[in-house]
């Protein structure tokens, strides 16, 4: 059993031969920061931009389906009383969607349209809130509740309030396949508190009317889709697997609970590729941990010989190359995890732009978590402990005799 002396003595040995190699040294040290700067700083990312799709996802409410006809068939009242007959249906209603540019003084937006039942849609998102004004009745079909962003320009200013008359224009596919352009006026009824970025729906920027404003108001004549809240998030799964075969390849069954599972997957994979990749930094970093001791080994061969002759054992010589490993990897842990919180927020900080119909750019903190900074400084150590392994075996194995007469 070592005494507190004899561990301070070795610690003192590993730190010395460090500073007396200062180059050698911070070449190894920053080669092995390589492996945890590269997984803090990926790793975190994946998990906070994945973390935030899938709270977003959640957000729009896990016990929704959305089901979307192919191009080649036409949701009728038919499917709307098939499916209210399905178990575990509570509500649903079908939707109609529109592009179209919204005046904000001198510039136009690009906003979507939705013409739907506004009281399901309302269930559907529960977070979703008015800031002011009213939800408009069935009726109502000039009547329109307005995203917080159409509301308001990118300078926070009011742009439009409850009462006042908005100007939609949109493109509509003719006879003949002409492309004619659209305007109708809509009379702000409400306007929508900030949601956030969703998928399939941004609140933001939408124009919300009422259903029957899809025919009478848009002029469409076929459903973009049905909106489906099951009772119980329990029974998604199974509606949505019945739904597909049903439907087969007439329309698409779209669960959010199977997204967030996807999502979830995908995030899997990304940390597998990313660890990979550290791992792969890693050997390098044990390679060089491992020349570095070797070449200590040999250029100390006397000074080992001197060590074992004053009574240090083979087992204090072996700790004392080990502690110098220790001693690199815990700095090159140090300095890569630190460069790696700072990469994670330059790389968060950028945000992920996902172009579509609308353009919508998520920025999402990096998930910096205790576990996974543990996890890095345990490989890093263990990197250092594997490569200076066999460099503090031989050490200790040196006769000291031999030692004493190597030049």
């Amino acid at each position: 059993m070592l005494k507190l002396g004899e561990i301070l003595d070795i610690a003192v040995f590993a730190v010395r031969a460090i500073s007396e190699r200062k180059a050698r040294s911070a070449l190894t040290i920053i080669g092995i920061a390589i492996g945890p700067l590269a997984l803090v700083a990926i790793m975190s990312v994946v998990q906070g931009y994945s973390g935030y799709v899938i709270k977003q996802i959640q957000g729009l409410g896990q016990n929704i389906i959305v089901l979307v006809p192919s191009s080649s068939y036409k949701l009728t009242q038919n499917d709307l009383a098939f499916l209210e007959r399905l178990p575990g249906v509570e509500v649903l209603t079908p939707f109609y969607t529109a592009h179209a540019k919204v005046r904000q003084g001198a510039k136009s937006i690009d906003v979507t349209v939705y013409a739907v039942d506004l009281d399901t849609f309302f269930k559907a998102l529960a977070k979703l809130r008015l800031e002011e004004g009213r939800v408009p009745s069935p009726g109502e079909s000039v009547a329109a509740v307005l995203g917080h962003f159409v509301a308001y320009d990118e300078q926070g200013r009011r742009r439009y309030s409850p009462g006042d008359v908005v100007t939609l224009t949109y493109y509509e596919i003719g006879k003949g396949g002409q492309i004619r352009e659209r305007r109708i006026n809509v009379v702000v009824s409400g306007v929508l508190a900030e949601f956030g970025n969703a998928f399939f729906v941004n609140p933001d920027k939408t124009v919300f009317l009422p259903l029957s404003a899809g025919r009478r108001v848009l002029g469409l004549h076929d459903w973009s889709g049905i909106i489906i809240v099951v009772r119980d998030p329990a029974l998604v799964e199974n509606l949505t697997k019945r739904l597909r075969s049903i439907y087969e390849d007439r329309a698409g069954v779209i669960s959010l609970v199977e997204v967030a599972r996807v999502v979830s997957s995908i995030t899997a994979a990304m940390r597998f590729v990313t660890l990979a990749a550290g791992g792969a930094a890693f050997m390098v970093a044990v390679t060089g941990v491992a020349a570095t001791m070797i070449t200590s080994v040999m250029e100390r061969t006397r000074e080992i010989g001197v060590l074992k002759a004053l009574g240090f054992t083979n087992v204090e010589v072996l700790l004392m190359i080990l502690s110098e490993a220790l001693v690199m990897s815990v700095l090159g842990a140090v300095i890569g995890i630190v460069l790696g919180v700072v990469a994670a927020y330059v790389l968060s900080g950028r945000g992920m732009v996902i172009r579509g119909a609308q353009t919508i750019v998520i920025k999402a903190e990096p998930a910096i978590t205790p576990e996974l900074l543990s996890m890095v400084l345990v490989m890093t150590i263990v990197v250092g402990l594997v490569g200076g392994a066999l460099p503090a075996y031989k050490a200790a194995k040196i006769p000291p005799a031999a030692a004493l007469r190597y030049e």
